[in-house]
């Protein structure tokens, strides 16, 4: 899973996505819980920089990590973002942040509770001490409601794709196959085909907060949606807020 062919399309495919929320929901965050009003941002799982382009123009400090190349080379050639290609788990970045995001359920990518702990402990190692965590999961309530089996087609210009979204109930894995036809480049009259399979994992809030390494964090919050209220059964987007320890 690396979107080397979704990469130069990501930007149109998620153009419905309402940026603006998480946006709103950081600023809030900061002004409630930040040791600073202009933070030293990470976001982990940043693709294209989408949001990251809203935090620099809010003033932010701002670097984009992803584990694909091909996303960080839209982040740095659209954007001219500052970016650092790095698994989330490993992050190999001196540098101290105020603020370390994973938002969009890029957490849940992970497949195991033990790739959790070892975010934590990355995360926890690029954070200043009473720095802050920002990530959100998806639920299996929001696989059932809106991706238990569903085909969706859209056509550009220069492009096509099918997705084929399915949810697997058994092993709470949330499946999204792509098959895209895209413009070659050596001949624009030919199509080239390409197939990406992603698949996350859906973690229930209560694995996740129990997954929480204590003695490095405090769990600040667990919300429904992009609010601070807690989060119910109901939810379909839950945001977790986590402090390191120390620092205050």
């Amino acid at each position: 899973m690396q979107y080397d062919a979704l990469a130069p399309m990501y930007d149109r495919l998620m153009s419905h996505v309402e940026y603006e929320e998480w946006a709103d929901l950081i600023t809030r965050v900061v002004a409630k819980f930040g040791l600073t009003a202009s933070p030293d941002v990470i976001e982990v799982g940043a693709g294209t920089g989408i949001l990251g382009s809203y935090l620099v123009d809010m003033g932010y400090n701002y670097i984009a990590s992803d584990l694909s190349y091909s996303m960080c080379k839209q982040a740095r050639s659209v954007r001219k973002l500052p970016v650092c290609v790095a698994d989330g788990t490993y992050l190999p970045l001196k540098k101290q942040f105020d603020l370390a995001l994973f938002l969009y359920d890029g957490i849940n990518y992970l497949h195991s509770l033990d790739d959790y702990r070892k975010l934590f402990d990355s995360v926890y190692n690029v954070l200043a001490a009473g720095g802050l965590f920002l990530f959100d999961i998806t639920t299996s309530t929001n696989s059932i409601k809106h991706f238990s089996d569903s085909m969706y087609f859209e056509d550009f210009d220069d492009f096509s794709y099918l997705r084929h979204s399915y949810f697997n109930k058994k092993n709470a894995t949330q499946h999204n196959d792509f098959t895209i036809y895209s413009k070659s480049e050596s001949n624009p009259k030919l199509y080239e085909k390409n197939i990406e399979e992603h698949c996350q994992k859906v973690f229930s809030a209560a694995q996740v907060e129990k997954s929480v390494p204590r003695d490095f964090f405090s769990v600040l919050g667990i919300w429904d949606g992009y609010t601070f209220r807690k989060y119910s059964s109901k939810s379909e987007r839950i945001h977790f807020l986590l402090r390191k320890n120390g620092g205050l």
